[in-house]
């Protein structure tokens, strides 16, 4: 029986995109993805490609469920990696693929990309990500508690209701050090790649594109 292989594209720089992702894309009958995601296998598609849109989501999962039972090899490319704020929970989430049903085909994500930038060892770190819809109460508690505790944050921002700017703000109201370190990593591996260093008190003043990871270093060596 066929399987929905969701692929994880790296963070946006073709030469981040792993061998097995492209064998994979090669292989495949229907391929759905981001625009941005698609142009990284220009040339490499055997089958048919559609655009991934925030609109047609639900849609395009549907039709990728219709083809997986029709045994046709479906590859649903997601940005970065699909198990960290990508689309492997969304798919979970639908309902309409059971989890035998899926193959997750690994990519690095940003935050890799920016640890890495960074040189920060991070299976210490505490990863979070407020990427998804409204965020509540109890993320942001974590995340404070996280930051009292003296770890060390690599988190994806939300660009409508927790920017890095509010995130800086609300970090300040329940006790945070207002010189820890902050870096924000924007556009990661991409040709505009910008990094900047400040700290909580100075993030309130800056404004940062959409692509963009916040890392709250607690030690700055």
């Amino acid at each position: 029986m066929a399987k929905l292989d969701i692929v994880g594209v790296g963070p946006g720089l073709a030469d981040y995109v792993t061998p097995a992702a492209r064998k994979t894309v090669q292989q495949a009958d229907l391929v759905i993805g981001a625009q941005r995601s698609l142009a990284l296998f220009l040339g490499e598609f055997r089958g048919e490609q559609i655009v991934l849109t925030a609109k047609n989501l639900q849609e395009l999962l549907k039709k990728a469920a219709q083809a997986v039972k029709a045994d046709k090899r479906v590859v649903l490319l997601s940005t970065g990696d699909p198990g960290f704020s990508g689309l492997l929970h969304t798919v979970l989430e639908s309902g309409l693929f059971s989890v035998d049903s899926i193959q997750v085909v690994p990519g690095i994500s940003s935050i890799q990309a920016c640890a890495a930038r960074l040189n920060i060892s991070w299976d210490t770190a505490r990863l979070f990500t407020f990427h998804e819809g409204k965020v509540s109460d109890d993320q942001k508690s974590k995340l404070s508690s996280a930051v009292q505790c003296n770890h060390t944050i690599l988190l994806l921002p939300n660009q409508r209701n927790f920017t890095p700017k509010d995130i800086a703000i609300f970090l300040l109201k329940t006790g945070a050090d207002p010189k820890t370190p902050v870096y924000v990593c924007e556009n990661i591996t991409l040709e505009n790649e910008k990094i900047t260093k400040t700290t909580i008190e100075g993030t309130v003043d800056l404004s940062f594109g959409s692509l963009c990871v916040m890392i709250i270093k607690q030690t700055d060596n």
